[in-house]
């Protein structure tokens, strides 16, 4: 019985020994460490480099109209704008009422007339020279004709009247129509507008045929006419045309061709 209750005692024993081995190695044993993450540095987000503004492609601006100033003082204006654009005019617009002559002109041509009061000044010095054919007297029949010799005279009018490039002289002489309107209605004409009645007179100019060979005259008392009935019969202005010879007139014409042709071609 002693050794039943010796040996229960010592299993008891043991068991308790045992169970506090075991609770002292369980409360010794350290806790497993996590292991540490290193999270990597975040990358620099690459700042964008400025974008510098794209220039805007739209219509340009255009130039301000030009303020044009009224009839009575538009002379300067006139002869500063033409003169830009072709100094060697100056003869040509040393006159008063620029504009009002102009308007003379233009209304002179679109009629086949020649305004000789208006541009009287522009003309060649001295007489157009005559070539003589045939004995001179009562009994001999003596032939007239144009001398080309005379055609030179012409070449410095042709040089200045094509001076300035079709394009701009048309540009300029839009800018002007309005003064031109006013100079033409001081005149009495309610008609075609402005540019309709340049380019009439225009065509006028073009209408003058170009002659090959010699241009046969009569004389008239002081006066000299084209033998030529056809050509007598010409209005003013052709037969004043005709007087520069054929390649001054063809120059000429050309260069109006390519003014009509601007003219009728802007808005």
């Amino acid at each position: 019985m002693q050794l039943r209750f010796l040996v229960l005692g010592i299993a008891l024993a043991g068991l308790v020994i045992g169970g506090l081995v075991w609770l002292r190695s369980w409360q010794s044993t350290p806790e497993p460490v996590p292991p540490q993450v290193t999270v990597p540095d975040a990358e620099p987000v690459p700042v964008p480099a400025p974008v510098e503004p794209k220039p805007q492609v739209g219509v340009p601006e255009q130039p301000p109209e030009p303020v044009l100033p009224v009839l009575d003082l538009s002379d300067d204006f006139v002869r500063a704008s033409v003169l830009e654009r072709s100094p060697g005019l100056a003869a040509w617009l040393d006159r008063e009422e620029l504009v009002r002559r102009f308007a003379v002109v233009v209304d002179n041509a679109s009629r086949g007339d020649y305004p000789r009061r208006q541009l009287g000044y522009l003309a060649p010095r001295g007489t157009f020279p005559i070539r003589r054919e045939g004995p001179e007297g009562p009994e001999g029949v003596q032939r007239l004709f144009m001398d080309p010799k005379g055609y030179a005279r012409y070449d410095r009018f042709v040089e200045l009247a094509t001076s300035v490039a079709p394009a701009p002289a048309a540009a300029l002489l839009i800018e002007f129509f309005p003064l031109l309107v006013d100079a033409l209605q001081e005149l009495g004409l309610r008609g075609p507008d402005a540019r309709s009645l340049l380019v009439i007179g225009i065509d006028q100019a073009l209408a003058t045929p170009l002659l090959e060979g010699e241009v046969e005259l009569l004389q008239s008392n002081v006066l000299y006419e084209y033998a030529d009935p056809a050509l007598e019969s010409l209005p003013p202005l052709q037969k004043q045309l005709l007087r520069m010879g054929p390649e001054n007139l063809d120059r000429l014409q050309i260069y109006l061709r390519a003014l009509r042709s601007e003219l009728t071609a802007s808005p």
